[in-house]
């Protein structure tokens, strides 16, 4: 009897833990101008294993992510999104990424 009580107590404390669910959000400044640099932005941040949202606000400029700090942390997101030509406060943008942007994604001087 104690060995079937501790089987599924084995069994449901793995499954809770093999689930990951984003216990970390941040909230930072990207540099963009339009709906084709929301798309860009938001994709990036979503394809670095761990994230699991990303909202990118036009107006405000700000990027919301949720990610597991398991897995991943939000300076990998801000050097992703730096990588392909938008800056953030912490990570200058890759010119040469930034230069093959479309030019309504350009930074504006």
């Amino acid at each position: 009897m104690k060995n079937i009580v501790f089987i599924a107590v084995l069994v449901s404390g793995t499954v809770l833990f093999s689930c990951s669910s984003p216990n970390s959000k941040d909230t930072f400044y990207v540099r963009g101008n339009c709906e084709m640099c929301k798309e860009r932005i938001e994709t990036t941040a979503l394809s670095i294993k761990g994230v699991s949202t990303a909202d990118w606000n036009v107006e405000t400029k700000d990027l919301i992510i949720t990610f597991d700090s398991t897995q991943t942390t939000s300076s990998k997101v801000h050097e992703a999104v730096a990588n392909v030509g938008h800056g953030t406060k912490l990570v200058p943008m890759n010119t040469v990424a930034h230069e093959q942007l479309h030019e309504c994604c350009k930074v504006r001087e």
